[in-house]
């Protein structure tokens, strides 16, 4: 515990940090549900480094949310300067994110990586080319590592300090984290096969010598999936078609034309179902397959020395994924609107087992600690990650003063599909009106949808000043509109959102700036396929595919809502879950241990009376 960097140690985080140091020396695994105000980032990293700068470890602390990056980063600053130990932090994003080049923005992951890609082959970009000289470095990229070696840097510092220098920051940074005690980074770096390959190798690390942080580890099974998800859409044919023919690729483009003929097909009737893997290969069996896969990568090599990216070769890599075996992955054709409202046929093949990956990451790191506020049940998560036996499960307590929150269940109205009516939406727009009314200063709304919201918001009655979510919000719009909810704190906000928005994860409004949520209806998706496929495979590979499917994620994104509220000891704050099913003891059952709501149809008069102490 030598190296925590803050002069007084809360109960409950000393019981982590011990579980901590206990996990990573005994070469062992900890899933850790750890509520909002314990202090995870300096719990988890004090042990860690201790027991990594002893033993030559590296720490990867990964979180996907740019909030904890500087979080981490900020932590390791007070390490330093508290106990004046030497040693090396890198901060790093995806390669987009690092880019100096001023067109990286505008485009999507997998563009920018054929891109920049092609601009290396090429020797078409300055900072790549500036850093390095014959086989050594350049001398500017040498002051930027050596800068990036002596003290904890923000990405966003990162990228200013190499550009300044005129060299490439992502080369700069992954250079630095050859030396690194601790790398800051997203999950991809670690939980993609072929990233991890790639990115441990050039920075000569090893895996069985590595202690891995999983922060927000509540996102990491979805986020596996997704990672590991391959589609394609008739769009990308169809462009994939216009490339080929430019390039007089008659037999590819003809090729082409049959795959989109054979996913129209597919498609025809039906809004989404099930396919096998031959139901897409077998008609195009007049095509020798390896030999047209073969041909077009190649083209799409040519492709890319002139143009951005390639259509071809995005095909080349789905059709070539698309023959991998079914276990763990569901393949599914579905139907949805594109531009203008032309339908397109999107084909995927889906992971439904991110264990598949995440357990060989498990198995051979030296030591792994998943933790988050909701992680709840820790059992579903040792399941889907693929943890071995005799991992170490932690539920811990909250820190934070019981007397500082009031937990509630309005159970007199419901969000349930069936129960959906204009009755019901002023039932909800009473409630919420009431409770805005009950609760001073701002108040944040959550709903399952943006339909749903805009159901309620013409019923809503409020004198304080609302803010209503809108979908797909750019970084800069999400900011702005946050920065105005919490300039209204002293007369009264409303922010309406939706769970799984913009708002519902990742934003702290500690103090004044929050003094009550409501979550209204359990968030529970829509069954679609997709859905239907993973509680079919989580039943039986566990026998809980309702829970591990359906229940389980759509409780963590409503204790996730409601976290955003009460983020300090001294914040107090109204949480109300406003659904008669949270009240119902197969769903009671999920919420964690220390937050135990009370049901109630007084909800007014417990409101009043809590602001009242």
């Amino acid at each position: 515990m030598s190296l925590f960097p803050y002069d007084k140690i809360r109960p409950v985080q000393s019981d982590f940090m011990s579980d901590v140091a206990e996990a990573v020396s005994s070469h062992g695994c900890l899933i850790a549900h750890a509520p909002t105000g314990l202090g995870k980032t300096a719990a988890a990293l004090a042990p860690a480094l201790e027991f990594a700068l002893a033993n030559q470890k590296t720490v990867f602390f990964l979180t996907s949310r740019h909030t904890q990056h500087a979080l981490a980063v900020e932590t390791l600053k007070l390490i330093r300067q508290r106990h004046g130990v030497a040693f090396s932090v890198v901060d790093m994003l995806g390669k987009r994110h690092m880019c100096a080049r001023d067109d990286a923005g505008s485009f999507f992951t997998r563009q920018f990586h054929e891109y920049c890609s092609h601009l290396r082959e090429n020797d078409s970009c300055e900072f790549y080319t500036n850093f390095r000289r014959g086989e050594g470095l350049s001398q500017s990229s040498k002051r930027v590592i050596e800068v990036i070696s002596a003290k904890p840097l923000h990405t966003e510092e990162v990228v200013s300090l190499a550009k300044g220098e005129g060299v490439c920051p992502y080369e700069a940074a992954a250079f630095a984290s050859k030396s690194a005690s601790v790398v800051i980074a997203d999950y991809f770096y670690v939980f993609n096969p072929k990233i991890r390959e790639s990115f441990l190798k050039r920075n000569s690390k090893l895996l069985e010598d590595s202690i891995i942080i999983v922060d927000e580890a509540h996102n990491l099974p979805g986020r596996m999936r997704e990672m590991l998800t391959e589609r394609l859409s008739t769009a990308s044919v169809e462009r994939a078609v216009k490339e080929a023919e430019k390039w007089s690729e008659r037999e590819i483009a003809s090729f082409l034309v049959e795959l989109r003929n054979v996913m129209g097909a597919l498609a025809s009737g039906v809004s989404e179902r099930l396919v096998s893997m031959e139901e897409l290969l077998k008609p195009l069996g007049g095509y020798d397959l390896p030999v047209v896969l073969e041909r077009m990568s190649a083209v799409a090599d040519s492709v890319r020395e002139s143009e951005r990216q390639s259509f071809m070769g995005g095909v080349a890599d789905f059709l070539s994924a698309w023959q991998n075996d079914d276990d763990g992955f569901a393949r599914i054709v579905s139907v949805g609107a594109g531009y203008g409202g032309v339908p397109v046929v999107t084909v995927s093949f889906h992971c439904l087992d991110p264990s598949l990956e995440a357990a060989k990451v498990i198995s051979g790191a030296y030591s792994v600690i998943m933790m988050s506020g909701t992680l709840t049940p820790s059992f579903m998560y040792r399941d889907l990650l693929g943890f071995p036996e005799g991992v170490v499960e932690r539920e811990y307590g909250s820190p934070l003063p019981k007397e500082n929150r009031l937990p509630l269940i309005v159970a007199s109205a419901t969000t349930q599909f069936k129960s959906r009516n204009d009755a019901q939406y002023r039932k909800i727009a009473s409630v919420c009106s009431e409770l805005l009314s009950a609760i001073p200063g701002n108040t944040a709304i959550f709903f399952p949808s943006y339909d749903f919201m805009g159901k309620i918001h013409p019923y809503l009655v409020t004198s304080k000043e609302v803010f209503k979510e809108l979908p797909n919000l750019s970084k800069e719009e999400k900011e702005s509109f946050l920065a105005g909810f919490k300039g209204c704190y002293l007369r009264g906000g409303v922010l309406l959102a939706v769970v799984g928005g913009s708002f519902g994860e990742g934003i702290d409004l500690p103090g004044a700036l929050l003094n009550g949520v409501v979550i209204v209806g359990l968030p529970l998706g829509q069954p679609d396929l997709q859905t239907k496929a993973l509680v079919g495979y989580y039943e039986q590979r566990y026998g809980r595919g309702w829970d591990y499917g359906y229940v389980f994620p759509a409780f963590t994104k409503a204790l996730q809502c409601a976290g955003r509220c009460i983020r300090t000891e001294t914040d107090r704050g109204v949480l109300v879950f406003l659904d008669e099913r949270y009240a119902w003891e197969r769903y009671y059952q999920c919420f964690p241990k220390e937050l135990a709501p009370k049901v109630t149809s007084f909800y007014k008069e417990a409101v009043a009376e809590f602001f009242k102490k």
